[in-house]
């Protein structure tokens, strides 16, 4: 069984879970399961978990990541590198961390508020050992509404492995939207790539090529996701991610105006 978990901020208005819940989260799965990173291998008739976190939020870095070197779990974070500014010295930490998330990815508050985290500090986290980098493409768009996928994959690519001298090999796909031509398009330039649906994706294959992720935010308590009852049932969820993945693969594009 692989399961992967989707997450995005720590203690923020949405989309997010507290500091105690999350570490009581975290180290239920260090505890119980093999948590692993895309490409290593998994351990037949036991629970792989990968988690993975999006957007590369400040709140990451100020609780998450000294939570996930103390705990001593490894985790993917998924970067949109529009918003990447190179130093955050000048904003203070608790204006950084009281940005609103509906409020990040507006206009130039990315820049002025500085509620992500900087190059300098993807760069510590990357060099930690703990986190792997990956692509949540260049302006985290809708890719069925992009005029210009291949540009979103590319550009974001080349940009986290020439500031991280890392490579860059996984992709999560922004608002968990592709289709058939988008996934093409990924696999081009990427080994595995991250969707949005719970069930259990068997291997680092996922279905047909996207990996499909449990919504871990907003968690009521740490560890009932992981109970017996559903574990069982993660496994007969897998075969309804054909269908999720299938739906999704027709999905339209949106044909903009020439």
């Amino acid at each position: 069984m692989l399961l992967c978990c989707m997450y995005h901020h720590v203690g923020a208005d949405k989309l997010s879970n507290s500091l105690p819940i999350l570490e009581k989260h975290f180290q239920y799965i260090k505890d119980n399961f093999n948590v692993v990173l895309p490409g290593e291998p998994l351990i037949e008739d036991a629970v792989n978990v990968c988690l993975v976190f999006d957007d590369a939020s400040y709140s990451f870095y100020s609780y998450a990541f000294p939570l996930i070197k103390r705990i001593g779990i490894r985790v993917v974070l998924a970067v949109s590198t529009k918003f990447i500014v190179d130093s955050a010295n000048r904003v203070a930490p608790h204006v950084r961390l009281h940005v609103a998330v509906d409020e990040m990815m507006l206009g130039d508050t990315f820049s002025k508020s500085i509620p992500f985290c900087s190059w300098e500090e993807l760069l510590e986290i990357s060099n930690s050992g703990n986190v792997k980098i990956a692509s949540h493409s260049y302006s985290h768009c809708n890719l069925l509404q992009s005029p210009d996928v291949e540009a979103e994959l590319a550009d974001s690519k080349e940009i986290l492995q020439e500031k991280l001298q890392k490579e860059v090999d996984a992709f999560v796909y922004p608002y968990g939207r592709f289709n058939a031509s988008i996934v093409k398009h990924v696999r081009k330039q990427f080994k595995y790539s991250f969707a949005v649906g719970a069930g259990d994706n068997r291997s680092w294959d996922g279905i047909d090529g996207v990996l499909f992720r449990m919504y871990c935010d907003d968690l009521n308590d740490p560890t009932s996701m992981f109970s017996k009852w559903n574990l069982r049932k993660y496994r007969v969820q897998r075969y309804r991610l054909f269908v999720k993945k299938w739906l999704m693969d027709h999905a339209p594009s949106v044909q903009l105006a020439s």
